[in-house]
């Protein structure tokens, strides 16, 4: 794509989908921060200083001829996007600016492994097999990979530099550090950036200390060794998942570029900031761009992150994006637009289990990941939090509107009374509080144990939380066997076994629950999430500042290609696709002027004038990998090209009819087939193929299998 004469592998590509998370206006307003853009600059050849303090000095100009003086336009500009995105960032205090491409508000975006790769088929049982992918991407050597985060944590194990060759030539980069905290990079981890300005200028404060690439949240730390850690051997989560954790490009080199702060769990990333980021990678030097981040989606003209993400296509950067954490409704999956490659988040075959036993005898099956445990064979009394509420506990903790479980039922600090705790299990409901607060809260009262319960809205939600006291998580079923349990007997007891790794559970994947859901909220005829990959239980490195916590979420088994686009990622077959759909910039264009933006919209993308055909093509005919007819009042026609990147085939079937239609129960129709061997197969071999009919709803699959003579 693009202009770029370099290319990233397309088994890479597939290797990094798994390495994987404000209401527009029209005008400026007084004390908005906004995003001034004015299309794309230079291509991925390197910008001089020169060429970018020509850019900066024009940004100056324009701005004072609405502010008056190019002091106050120095003043108000905190951005100067002079590499490859042509705009600023400012205080803006004019009611409109009728020169600039776009004008887009300075919204705030939100953060979105040691089994997971032989999950995938690349590896098997600690060895990498002739035909996986790895082998062939060379475990994505030398690709640079950029992760737009929280930063990084560069003294991990992941980001060890040993027997690396030395940084790409082509690698422009930095790493930023700060007088107080020294960031140091190597050849594994050849860059390190950070980007506040928007931030800051949002109101939000940060001191000297806290500017900085280091990884503070553990988010960032965590994507960025989930798509590109070294193998680091003996990795585990408090004893549990014990094994070699790696990326899914374990010879790549990483850079972070720290878009995002704020305290742990409540990181929020300006889109000024995630701008100046792209415009730096592009001129860095990336190949691949991870964004484990976003916001409710918008339209394209109105989304930074959308235009930003374009020009890094235009520039040969591929660019994969999480769908989000909002499921499971429908219609909130994010990063939407085509020239993203949207990641939906599924369950691999790993499980931490553990077990409830309660005093009838039954034993519900649960998750955690609790590092203490209980004498076996003792049990204890058991109460549920409803019924142990603290005298000072009150339905409504005063900290917004929102309706809210009660904190006796869910376990929030203060919310137990001590005297009915202590010595107790305590089964806790899930709800506002972290699962781990929860546990917390039942330690302090006195409690020796948690029981985490789901209500009917999360169904087969089984988390698997550190705990600090024995601990065990429940689905809705067993949540209700256990309430009845308790209901049901004057003196309940029960007891909690510790848990333990499984590897196999079935079935697996499953669709996480907290992953995002389409239909694509901007324009449905384009399916989002294109795919899903590995997204719960993924463990990987952490920040030491903060400490571990596995993506392990939620669990959801009825799903349409709303919630997995195309499907699974399988990377191995990736070496071999046979067909692909090529999409060109040239392609995304006509895609934006068949949604109605006019040429001078479109250029805020394209960076140069371009005018939309009279007739553009039809949303339903971009060349995409999926088809989605979101309104079909008539019988429709949608058209593909493929391009065959298979040799030629040596033997063919046809069958004939190719349609057959059945008009009633009992029916019966014919058909043939013809089977053919080209000049020069091989005798005495034997090849197998497949016919199945399908209606859309049942699969009728033969088997064909020939012997050549």
């Amino acid at each position: 794509m693009g202009s770029s004469t370099r290319k990233v592998p397309l088994s890479l590509l597939w290797l990094l989908v798994c390495a994987l998370l404000q209401t527009p206006t029209s005008a400026i307003r007084k004390a908005n921060i906004c995003c001034v853009y004015g299309g794309h600059l230079h291509s991925r050849e390197e910008v001089s200083l020169e060429q970018a303090d020509v850019v900066t000095a024009s940004h100056h100009e324009f701005l004072e001829s609405f502010v008056g003086s190019k002091e106050k336009a120095q003043d108000a500009i905190f951005y100067s996007y002079s590499r490859h995105i042509n705009g600023f960032a400012a205080h803006l205090e004019e009611e409109e600016n009728h020169r600039s491409l776009a004008v887009l508000p300075n919204e705030m975006h939100e953060l979105h492994t040691t089994r997971s790769w032989e999950f995938l088929g690349l590896e098997n049982e600690g060895t990498v097999p002739e035909n996986s992918i790895w082998r062939k991407a060379r475990l994505g050597e030398d690709t640079i990979i950029g992760n737009l985060d929280t930063g990084v944590w560069p003294e991990s194990a992941s980001f060890n530099d040993e027997g690396l060759g030395p940084i790409p030539s082509r690698w422009k980069g930095a790493c930023e550090s700060s007088p107080s905290d020294p960031i140091r990079c190597n050849r594994k981890l050849i860059g390190a950036r950070f980007f506040y300005k928007g931030y800051v200028a949002a109101g939000r404060t940060l001191n000297a200390s806290q500017i900085t690439s280091r990884d503070t949240d553990g988010h960032g730390t965590h994507t960025l060794a989930t798509s590109a850690g070294r193998f680091v051997p003996g990795a585990s989560l408090f004893g549990f998942g014990n094994g070699t954790a790696k990326g899914g490009a374990p010879s790549a080199r990483a850079a972070a570029y720290k878009v995002c702060w704020g305290s742990t769990n409540r990181s929020r990333c300006s889109e000024a900031d995630i701008l100046a980021a792209i415009d730096q990678a592009i001129e860095d030097g990336v190949d691949v761009l991870s964004v484990s981040l976003g916001a409710s989606a918008s339209d394209y003209i109105k989304d930074g992150l959308a235009i930003g993400s374009f020009h890094a296509v235009k520039n040969g950067i591929t660019v994969v994006a999480s769908g989000g954490n909002s499921g499971p409704r429908n219609g909130t999956v994010g990063n939407v637009a085509p020239w993203f490659l949207t990641v939906g988040a599924s369950t691999m075959d790993r499980e931490f289990i553990s077990y409830a036993i309660l005093g009838s005898g039954v034993q519900l099956k649960g998750q955690s990941l609790s590092v203490s445990s209980l004498p076996a064979n003792q049990s204890y009394p058991l109460i549920c939090g409803a019924n142990a509420q603290a005298a000072n506990s009150t339905p409504d903790d005063g900290k917004d509107d929102r309706p809210r479980f009660l904190p006796f039922w869910i376990c929030s600090l203060g919310s137990l009374d001590p005297e009915k705790v202590k010595g107790k299990i305590v089964a806790c409901r899930l709800g506002d509080v972290s699962n781990v607060e929860k546990g917390q809260t039942v330690l302090l009262a006195g409690g020796v144990g948690v029981i985490i319960t789901n209500p009917a809205t999360r169904a087969n939600y089984i988390p698997a939380d550190p705990h600090v006291l024995p601990a065990v998580a429940l689905s809705y079923e067993d949540s209700l066997t256990l309430y009845n349990y308790i209901n049901s007997f004057m003196n309940p007891v029960a007891s909690i076994i510790a848990p333990t790794t499984v590897v196999g559970s079935k079935p697996a994947p499953f669709m996480a629950y907290f992953s995002s859901r389409g239909p694509n909220p901007v324009n449905p005829e384009i399916l989002k999430p294109d795919i899903t990959a590995p997204g719960v239980s993924v463990l990987a490195a952490f920040t030491e500042a903060v400490g571990p916590s596995p993506h392990t979420r939620f669990l959801f088994s009825t799903a349409t290609p709303f919630s997995y686009g195309s499907g699974h990622v399988r990377p191995n077959l990736a070496m071999d696709p046979g067909l692909v759909y090529d999409l060109t910039v040239e392609d995304y264009l006509h895609f934006l002027c068949a949604l109605g933006y006019n040429s001078s919209q479109v250029a805020t993308f394209h960076g140069a004038p371009f005018a939309c055909p009279l007739t553009p093509p039809r949303l339903l005919d971009l060349n995409y990998p999926s088809i989605s007819v979101p309104r079909l009042s008539a019988p429709t026609i949608v058209t593909r090209k493929v391009k065959n990147v298979a040799s030629p085939a040596k033997y063919t079937a046809q069958v004939t009819p190719a349609i057959l239609i059945f008009s009633k129960y009992g029916q019966e129709e014919a058909f043939s087939v013809t089977v053919e061997a080209e000049t020069g197969a091989k005798a005495g071999t034997s090849v197998f193929g497949r016919l199945t009919w399908s209606d859309g709803v049942h699969n009728v699959r033969s088997p064909i299998v020939i012997g050549i003579v």
